[in-house]
């Protein structure tokens, strides 16, 4: 249980305008899906906020299992960042703020206000606060997961009526202490994606982040929503099954 939420956090831009992107504050729902041969269940939700002021983004991830045995997995990241365009396209990303939290309540019993978030044994962010016994294979897709809001950016300002499938951009940003990373985008072309009765034109691409300057192995395929560059569907394999999330429009 704990590897598929890991996979929920990682889950969960090429030619740019050089306008700025203006986003109102807006909240985007989403389910997530659990797939092992036969196996295929809902195991939990989140909600991203996303919003610009001038060229500064901010994005937001919220989101928790379904219990299962009682047993509950949280997530919460943020990322403030500075976005600029250019007449060449989205050149880079500074970081002005970033946090992910994992939190394990104990009990499925924190809907009712039992848990408390600032009890530290229940929790580690990337900052290395809190005790949670949480692997580094965990908090590294948090920390991935934490800078994969920008795509909501991203996706916006990308000219993918203008590209050829096959297109492969990297766009590199700096991290707040410094370090530089970056992240790869393999445009894949037009395409649909249905879900639940909603249909959407889309632009299928692949992304994958670096972390600690190395690529992280955890590529994640996307499904853009055409008209309004929403991404509506993130899937992504491991040894354990694939994990999908999905805008519950």
């Amino acid at each position: 249980m704990r590897k598929i939420l890991l996979l929920f956090a990682a889950l969960m831009t090429t030619v740019c305008s050089f306008a700025q992107t203006d986003i109102p504050f807006t909240e985007l729902n989403y389910e997530c899906h659990y797939h092992w041969g036969m196996v295929k269940v809902n195991i939990g939700h989140g909600v991203a906020t996303i919003q610009t002021d001038g060229d500064r983004f901010i994005g937001t991830l919220d989101g928790n299992s379904i219990p299962w045995n009682g047993r509950v997995f949280c997530i919460s990241d943020t990322l403030k960042a500075t976005m600029t365009p250019s007449a060449k396209g989205l050149s880079q990303e500074r970081v002005d703020y970033i946090n992910g939290w994992y939190m394990k309540p104990k009990t499925s019993a924190f809907r009712g206000n039992v848990f408390n978030p600032d009890d530290p044994a229940v929790f580690k962010n990337i900052h290395g606060h809190g005790e949670l016994d949480a692997s580094t294979n965990t908090m590294e897709a948090i920390d991935i997961m934490a800078n994969m809001m920008a795509l909501f950016y991203y996706f916006r300002q990308m000219d993918f009526a203008g590209m050829q499938p096959g297109t492969v951009m990297e766009i590199p940003f700096t991290m707040t202490n410094g370090d530089r990373e970056s992240v790869k985008i393999n445009y894949s072309g037009p395409a649909h994606f249905s879900h639940s009765g909603n249909n959407w034109n889309t632009y299928s691409c692949v992304f994958e982040y670096t972390y600690r300057g190395v690529f992280s192995g955890f590529p994640v395929k996307v499904e853009v929503a055409a008209e309004s560059r929403i991404p509506v569907y993130f899937a992504a394999s491991l040894p354990i099954g694939k994990v999908e999330m999905i805008y519950d429009e």
